[in-house]
């Protein structure tokens, strides 16, 4: 056997070589194999804003490793990679980088705006992606701002609002004033203030000392529900297991 010489220091350039090699044997693309078991991976599409970060690197490495070993157990893997072009972040990305607001301009320019950086900024991650060595199947890629991707999701929804799965009610929103629009809570920044300490008195129905509580935020009284104090604290053993 023709002995291989092992390089002491690593060479990170032979890295693109290695991917294109993988690229041209197909070696992750997802075939309908019958006779194997399919194990399907549903990645959580990004925001196409920008760049990728350690965040991105650190959760694609969790799907790579899962998808890698799915596949050297014999399993068909399905490791597609979507972008998720969610109108705020983009919006919000477009009037930075403009120097506009949303309603300086018209609405069929600023959408053509915010198509244009979107477009960019996937084949930017993209490219990052692949340097990284991940394992998708780039064959299956999907973009949610397509006319295909926005027909599945419309039938989609005719068909839990037809299942009773989609109604309309009354519910609190946390509502963002300058971006005029509901938000999630992973897009709420919060600031520290200097505010109050109040202090609430939790009663029992007897004449005995009751619990005093203290909080910033006493709005919130109607949704408290228990009180919990250490089972060793002895000024509050009477009020165990009672209503306050």
């Amino acid at each position: 056997m023709k002995e291989v010489e092992v390089p002491k220091d690593y060479n990170h350039e032979n890295e693109i070589d290695w991917q294109a090699t993988w690229q041209r044997m197909k070696l992750y693309q997802f075939n309908l194999d019958e006779e194997r078991p399919r194990y399907i991976i549903d990645t959580p599409p990004p925001y196409p804003t920008g760049s990728i970060h350690i965040g991105h690197v650190l959760n694609w490495l969790y799907m790579d490793l899962l998808a890698r070993w799915k596949r050297m157990q014999g399993y068909s893997v399905l490791f597609p990679q979507g972008w998720d072009c969610h109108g705020l972040p983009t919006e919000v990305k477009v009037e930075e980088t403009q120097g506009i607001k949303k309603n300086d301009v018209p609405r069929e320019e600023f959408r053509r705006m915010c198509i244009e950086l979107t477009g960019e900024n996937i084949q930017g991650m993209k490219t990052q992606m692949q340097r990284m060595g991940y394992s998708q199947d780039w064959k299956r890629e999907y973009v949610t701002m397509t006319p295909e991707y926005k027909e599945k999701t419309q039938r989609s929804f005719l068909q839990m609002y037809h299942d009773g799965l989609i109604y309309r009610a009354v519910h609190p929103v946390n509502w963002c004033p300058r971006c005029e629009t509901a938000i999630a809570f992973a897009e709420v920044e919060y600031t520290e203030n200097e505010t109050f300490l109040n202090y609430l008195e939790f009663s029992s129905s007897t004449d005995e000392p009751g619990v005093p509580i203290a909080t910033t935020r006493p709005e919130l009284l109607a949704a408290c529900v228990a009180v919990v104090v250490h089972p060793d604290d002895e000024r509050y053993q009477h009020l165990t297991g009672k209503k306050v």
